[in-house]
């Protein structure tokens, strides 16, 4: 998460399918699940793509959101390495909150769709 908001724009991970709910334009929050269950910051997708895991470094190394070994780790972990299916997001306008907003909410670690109304009751919740 600290490097899409330090110029690393693009998040790339195993896609279930070549299809996603996502659409460009969407805003992306992002939790911390581990230390302080808050929703630090938040990002706009710009565009979404499906890619081989072996072409993803080569031509989108320098802004994924992953080193070149720890990406390498993460897909050779992946079902079919190399040529494992990725979802390819890449993000725009990063905002890093000053004062991330508690969340009472328990979210997976594979994230949560966030609705208008689920987005209200954390805000409300963290007054």
């Amino acid at each position: 998460m600290h490097d899409i908001f330090h110029g690393k724009s693009v998040h790339a991970s195993l896609a279930q399918g070549e299809s996603t709910d996502l659409e460009n334009g969407d805003r992306i929050f992002f939790y911390d699940s581990r230390t302080t269950h808050s929703i630090m910051g938040e990002a706009v997708i710009a565009d979404i793509a499906f890619k081989e895991a072996r072409n993803v470094l080569e031509n989108l190394g320098p802004t994924l959101h992953l080193d070149k070994a720890d990406f390498e780790r993460y897909v050779s972990s992946l079902p079919k390495g190399d040529k494992s299916k990725l979802r390819v997001l890449r993000f725009r306008d990063p905002i890093l909150y000053a004062n991330p907003v508690k969340c009472g909410l328990a979210i997976a670690e594979n994230g949560t769709y966030l609705t208008a109304e689920i987005f209200a009751n954390i805000v409300k919740g963290a007054d």
